[in-house]
């Protein structure tokens, strides 16, 4: 599964902190650079991020204009207090609302990188797994319950246990041990992950 890459805009060090604490939970991201001073935008472009979680105090004309003319394939989250964002010139995936709840803003990350995971080019032949059956998997081979999955991931058990299911049918594989010799060998856990 592809790495989601983040960059952090925001003065306080602080929230900056908890976004990064937040964000690492989830599996295959990491924050890439944090910015405290907007005059430091400029180097962003060298970082290649996937996604950026900006102050939208911190927005002006000046970074309103460089957010939407270079990097245009990044999608762009205005952390602030309340709905209203402005610049309507930057295309908002999201807003993060500074007193929302850890499950609430790890929903809202999550569906966005499910979401650009989705639209990215598939590199599975119709025979192999879904990047999402992968993750499904992963957590099966390190030993995770279907309840403990479906917490995880911010889907239903039976969701869980569907993924499961289609696993199963695609690689001919029944048992969890099967199952996670074939994470071992796949790459996508490594033996000492295992419990």
């Amino acid at each position: 599964m592809p790495k989601s890459n983040f960059i952090l805009i925001e003065q306080s060090y602080i929230i900056r902190k908890g976004l990064i604490s937040l964000i690492e939970k989830i599996p295959n991201t990491q924050v890439i650079s944090q910015i405290d001073n907007i005059k430091d935008i400029d180097n962003i472009q060298n970082y290649d991020p996937d996604f950026i979680i900006i102050n939208s105090n911190l927005i002006d004309k000046d970074v309103s204009d460089y957010l939407s003319k270079n990097l245009e394939n990044v999608q762009v989250i205005s952390l602030s207090k309340d709905h209203n964002t402005s610049f309507s010139e930057i295309n908002w995936i999201e807003n993060i609302l500074l007193n929302e709840t850890q499950n609430s803003i790890l929903k809202k990350i999550n569906k966005l990188i499910g979401n650009r995971i989705s639209n990215m080019p598939q590199r599975y032949t119709p025979d192999e797994i879904s990047e999402r059956e992968a993750d499904i998997l992963r957590n099966i081979a390190l030993g995770y319950s279907n309840k403990e999955i479906a917490d995880k991931l911010f889907i239903s058990t039976h969701t869980v246990v569907t993924h499961r299911k289609n696993i199963t049918r695609k690689l001919g594989i029944k048992t969890v041990p099967g199952l996670t010799i074939y994470a071992i060998l796949n790459k996508l856990i490594d033996l000492g992950d295992t419990k």
